[in-house]
């Protein structure tokens, strides 16, 4: 499972967001950046994409 240090950084949620504003993130995206991080068991990616989905 690749993690979010694993990206290189310009790709990072939190990142892209400082970087680019909120317009330029995918609601997946978004949602990473809001939640931070993950639990043990699931990334937080994994958690952002289950959201995400809920909200399509």
């Amino acid at each position: 499972m690749k993690t979010i240090k694993d990206m290189p950084e310009h790709n990072r949620p939190r990142e892209k967001l400082r970087e680019k504003g909120a317009r330029a993130l995918s609601d997946e995206e978004l949602v990473a950046a809001i939640l931070g991080m993950g639990t043990a068991g699931v990334d937080v990616r994994t958690i952002a994409r289950q959201i995400a989905g809920l909200i399509r």
